[in-house]
C-alpha cells in the first residue's frame, strides 16, 4: 500500500485559536463549572474520524486487503483504537469489497516514574505469531518524538507482517 501524505487533509488550529465558548454546549452537570472553552467539538472529532476511515478503507482497498489486523497500543491508545475499529467496521459493510477488521493489543511505555524515559518497554497481550503475513494498522494515542512509535513499528516487523501501516 502505498503511503498516503495527509498533510492536505489536516485540521491545523494555530496557536491564537480560542476555541468555542462552553455556554454553546450542554454539558453534564458537574463539568459546567470547570469548563469555559471546547477546543474541539465531539461532533468535529467523530466526522474527522469517519473520514479517516474511509481513507483508510480506500487505500487498503486499492492494494487488494483482504482483512486488517489493528493493534492497539494500550492504555492510551484504547478509546481511539476501539471508535476507529467500530468506525471502520461500518463503513467496511457499505463497501463493494468487504474488508475485515480485527483488533488485538500490545502495551508499550516509556514512562518511568512518571517521567518520559528512553527505553519503550513492550509487552504483547497475544501471540505475535498471528501477524505473519498479515496486513498490521498500528493505533497509537499521541505521537509525539515518534521514537516509541518507530519502537513498535521495529518489534511488530520481527514477526513478518505483510504490511505495517500507523493511524
Amino acid at each position: 500500500m502505498a503511503s498516503r501524505e495527509y498533510k492536505n487533509d489536516c485540521i491545523i488550529f494555530d496557536d491564537s485559536y480560542e476555541g468555542y465558548s462552553a455556554k454553546n454546549f450542554t454539558l453534564p452537570e458537574p463539568y459546567e463549572k470547570h469548563i469555559s472553552t471546547i477546543l474541539i467539538p465531539g461532533g468535529m472529532v467523530r466526522s474527522r474520524l469517519e473520514r479517516m476511515s474511509i481513507d483508510i478503507l480506500s487505500d487498503y482497498e486499492k492494494c487488494g486487503v483482504k482483512s486488517v489486523y489493528i493493534i492497539c497500543i494500550l492504555k492510551g491508545g484504547f478509546k481511539f483504537a476501539s471508535d476507529l475499529f467500530k468506525t471502520l467496521q461500518k463503513y467496511s459493510f457499505t463497501r463493494d469489497n468487504y474488508i475485515k477488521v480485527s483488533i488485538d493489543f500490545l502495551a508499550a511505555s516509556t514512562y518511568v516514574d512518571d517521567s518520559v524515559g528512553h527505553d519503550t518497554n513492550i509487552t504483547p497481550c497475544t501471540n505475535m505469531e498471528k501477524f505473519r503475513d498479515k496486513d498490521v494498522l498500528i493505533v497509537e494515542d499521541m505521537v509525539d518524538t515518534g521514537t516509541s512509535l518507530n519502537e513498535l513499528e521495529r518489534f511488530v516487523r520481527k514477526y513478518e507482517p505483510k504490511s505495517v501501516y500507523s493511524a
